[in-house]
């Protein structure tokens, strides 16, 4: 389980760090060659993800996979 806990945030992280590198080289009037890379890597790693957890994920779950991996619990 916690493989997959580390799949999905990592996916989920690469995504977003692929938003923050289009703006960025969008800024720079630059293809965004590198946020579409990021973007696909962060999708694989999702898939990957998926394809080791036999339940499908819920937006439940990226909250509950972040309680996981990092040992906080907020709120009790």
């Amino acid at each position: 389980m916690l493989a997959a806990d580390l799949l999905l945030l990592g996916g989920i992280l690469l995504c977003l760090l692929s938003v923050v590198l289009a703006v960025v080289q969008l800024a720079r009037t630059q293809a965004p060659r590198a946020a579409i890379l990021v973007f696909m890597a962060g999708i694989v790693v999702l898939v990957l993800g998926a394809s080791v957890d036999p339940d499908p994920f819920h937006p439940d779950d990226v909250v509950s996979a972040f309680h996981r991996v990092t040992g906080l619990a907020l709120g009790g």
